[in-house]
């Protein structure tokens, strides 16, 4: 995989389609097996995996609509990856907080918690506005540094979830979204649109 490989987003619409896609899969087993198990209690399983499916969704839709070259422009690409990754933190906190607090965890120690993930959630909502905003500031410097780093985290992990047999699939597909993610960062367009 070269970084011409990198620099074609369509990969990583696709990369992202088959996350989803795992993500879906992943949360109906559990449904169905919490169902096959009279010892796991069932609703909160299913609240969890409610969640992941209406996560698993949303970043499919967007997947798709870059796979297919609904959304093109990179700025539009990378701004609402970011938004769609706040969006799905949001949504996962709220229904992973009503299924804990169904199975009986401390409604304060989960409350806690899902606060802190919400407002992390709405702090990359806010980032992903300001990547397209068409104003070049300081914030949108910050904002492209931060990125810039947890792009290579992620493909650092990555990299570790494909020496995992089990995890070789998604370790793959995020390898590509991330790969494709740090291609676009570093693309003369978005960094002049980002100010740097």
């Amino acid at each position: 995989m070269s970084m011409g490989f990198f620099s074609e987003p369509k990969h990583a619409g696709t990369a992202y389609v088959i996350v989803a896609i795992l993500q879906i899969l992943g949360a109906l087993i559990s449904i169905i097996l919490a169902a096959m198990d009279a010892e796991i209690a069932l609703v909160p399983v299913v609240i969890s995996g409610i969640g992941a499916i209406i996560a698993g969704v949303i970043m499919f839709g967007y997947g798709n609509k870059v796979r297919t070259g609904v959304i093109s422009d990179k700025v539009e690409i990378l701004a609402q990856f970011v938004r769609i990754v706040g969006i799905v933190m949001i949504i996962t906190a709220v229904f992973e907080c009503i299924a804990n607090v169904v199975a009986g965890v401390s409604l304060g120690a989960q409350l806690y918690t899902t606060i802190i993930t919400i407002v992390l959630g709405l702090i990359v909502l806010f980032c992903a506005g300001k990547i397209n905003d068409g104003k070049k500031t300081g914030g949108d410097k910050v904002i492209w540094i931060l990125l810039l780093l947890i792009f290579i985290l992620e493909i650092l992990f990555a990299i570790l979830l494909i020496i995992t047999i089990v995890g070789i699939i998604l370790g793959i597909c995020n390898l590509v979204l991330y790969g494709c993610m740090f291609a676009l960062l570093i693309d003369n367009d978005v960094k002049n649109a980002m100010n740097m």
